[in-house]
């Protein structure tokens, strides 16, 4: 009884009153609620940059620059680390949930695809690719100012030409590397793929 009532009178405070999140975490099972805690407080051992002390994550008055994205994807991130891929697959996810920019989208995108490569899961990488490339232009221009005034490798791309060759899709794979060429997007390994997606049309 008395902890019912501690729980009912706690303060709200720490990241999750910062960050608006206190609704969402008490709609979670404690199945969620615990791995979303645990990992908070694991970021605050393991990471001397993360700026704030296991306390903080339900008590204070926290100051953040995280958005409830990038803080839900930074959690993601500490348990994929882990390798607890379910909690990070389902972070991910949760973080998409969330209100935000294409720009905090497309990161979360490239976490989570990182996430299926390593699982091997090839449907869920060609959704996650698909999804990142159709929002490119959407999110290229502030990748491009926090990228030195340049557009980085990116990785939907590429492993979506992979994705394409790897089911003999050929021409949707040539159609995309052509389109990565005119944004002017970089592909190191262009001709070497070109070359082996003719040989392979080739040998048909």
């Amino acid at each position: 009884m008395l902890n019912r009532v501690f729980r009912i009178f706690r303060e709200k405070g720490g990241i999750l009153k910062a960050l608006d999140l206190w609704d969402w975490y008490e709609s979670l099972e404690p199945k969620w609620q615990k791995k979303v805690k645990y990992y908070f407080s694991l970021k605050t051992i393991k990471n001397l940059n993360f700026p704030y002390k296991a306390k903080h994550f339900d008590s204070g008055d926290v100051q953040t620059a995280y958005t409830k994205r990038t803080f839900l994807g930074s959690l993601a991130q500490t348990a994929l680390l882990e390798k607890d891929f379910e909690t990070a697959h389902w972070l991910y996810w949760e973080a998409l949930k969330q209100e935000g920019t294409p720009y905090e989208e497309h990161l979360i995108l490239n976490d989570l695809l990182l996430l299926y490569q390593k699982l091997k899961d090839f449907e869920k990488m060609e959704e996650v690719a698909k999804r990142d490339v159709e929002l490119f232009p959407e999110y290229a221009e502030e990748l491009k100012e926090r990228n030195g005034g340049k557009l980085p490798q990116i990785n939907s791309f590429e492993v979506l030409v992979y994705l394409y060759e790897r089911k003999g899709l050929f021409e949707d794979a040539l159609a995309l590397i052509k389109r990565i060429k005119e944004l002017g997007i970089p592909y190191p390994h262009e001709e070497e793929v070109l070359k082996r997606i003719s040989d392979k049309i080739n040998s048909l």
